[in-house]
């Protein structure tokens, strides 16, 4: 099932925004300096363009958990060099440092934690989508029904009513039973 363009673009906003949301936060608590606001929307409009592209089709847990994981580093390393090159260099951003092991595991724990939370949702609106889509459409003009046929009146003529039996196989259960011999 392909996505509409306004579907597929609420999901690549959502997952972009989470990603990044992800990155800088883990940033801005482990570092002494806050990120600039450019490598921030630069990340953004780097990880929307990506997920942009994948958005067309309903994503397994391995894969939004690599992407995820893929996002945090490629900003983990975008967040760095932003931070190197404006003089703001915290103590987990400077290379030597023993804090690698725990920046990997945050990236990867925050990575994962994200992963299962968007798999859930990814689950949920891809199962409203195919509910939806499965529903008929209301007609938009609701034409009048047409009026019934006229069927023409003949007019009556005079007949004879017979006297006694018309038919002879003619049952008449008019009017109250007939006594019954049982009484």
């Amino acid at each position: 099932m392909s996505p509409q363009p306004f579907f597929r673009a609420s999901r690549a906003v959502l997952f972009a925004t989470v990603v990044v949301a992800l990155a800088t936060l883990g940033h801005g608590l482990a570092s002494s300096h806050a990120v600039p606001a450019w490598a921030v929307l630069a990340g953004f409009a780097g990880t929307l363009g990506v997920t942009w592209a994948l958005a067309g089709h309903e994503r397994s847990l391995p894969t939004i958990f690599g992407g995820l994981l893929g996002g945090q580093f490629a900003l983990h390393t975008l967040y760095a060099d932003a931070a190197l090159g404006s003089g703001h260099h915290g103590g987990s951003l400077m290379p030597g440092r023993d804090s690698g092991w725990t920046m990997t595991f945050a990236h990867v724990a925050a990575a994962a934690l994200a992963a299962w939370w968007l798999r859930r949702g990814e689950r949920a609106l891809w199962s409203l989508a195919r509910r939806l889509t499965f529903r008929p459409a209301p007609p938009l003009v609701v034409e009048p029904p047409a009026p019934p046929a006229r069927i023409p009146v003949m007019p009556v003529t005079d007949v004879p009513v017979p006297v006694g039996r018309a038919l002879r196989h003619q049952v008449v259960r008019r009017g109250p039973p007939l006594r019954s011999r049982a009484l």
